[in-house]
């Protein structure tokens, strides 16, 4: 999983465009967990889930805990 900070622009098909502000090491795992403090951001940021094999796809289940009110929004 990569968190980006995208400033507002969709991170469409190259991540690498975009600054990574956290993530997880890749896994051969069912289940990942990331614990983050992010400043606040007006733009907002992009959680990427990711596999262990490029190219590959998969369904997957993502939590978001927080103590402040978030947006989120599928891309």
């Amino acid at each position: 999983m990569r968190i980006l900070k995208t400033r507002g622009r969709r991170a469409a098909y190259n991540i690498f465009l975009h600054e990574s502000v956290g993530g997880t090491d890749y896994v051969n795992s069912r289940e990942i967990s990331c614990e983050m403090v992010l400043d606040p951001d007006p733009k907002g940021y992009t959680i990427v889930p990711t596999t262990i094999h490029p190219g590959e796809e998969a369904p997957f289940v993502l939590s978001v805990f927080t103590k402040a009110s978030v947006v989120l929004e599928a891309l």
